[in-house]
């Protein structure tokens, strides 16, 4: 959003979300998530007693990627690993998981239906 985030929104459009958090935060381990809905539905829908919402998340760094899983998991939601950090447009405003609030398996058959590959579900 330009009018909040200034030049660097236009940036991140054009050379993706991922990748441009990267660019500034040089020599960190970044992990994105916590962006695909708004802050007020992650202080609703955390912990919710009839299925925890699934949360996408990328990283580049395994190690990095693990502790962000474990707090996606400590707020109360369920991970869903995208992928390397370039694929966080894909859940960031405008991206086709952006705001698909519901289970990790719905997350991951909408992921599917965008690649085109098959579901599996990890036993």
């Amino acid at each position: 959003m330009r009018a909040r985030d200034g030049a660097v929104a236009e940036e991140a459009k054009r050379k993706g979300i991922g990748m441009t958090t990267a660019k500034y935060l040089r020599g960190a381990h970044i992990v994105r998530a916590f962006n695909f809905m708004g802050a007020t539905d992650f202080a609703n829908e955390n912990h919710r007693a009839e299925g925890l919402i699934a949360v996408p998340i990328a990283a580049d760094d395994p190690k990095a990627l693990r502790i962000g899983e474990q707090l996606v998991r400590d707020a109360g939601f369920d991970p869903v690993v995208v992928g390397r950090l370039a694929t966080a447009d894909s859940f960031a405003p405008g991206g086709p998981l952006f705001h698909q609030i519901g289970s990790a398996d719905a997350m991951r058959a909408r992921m599917a239906e965008q690649s085109g590959k098959r579901v599996t579900t990890p036993k």
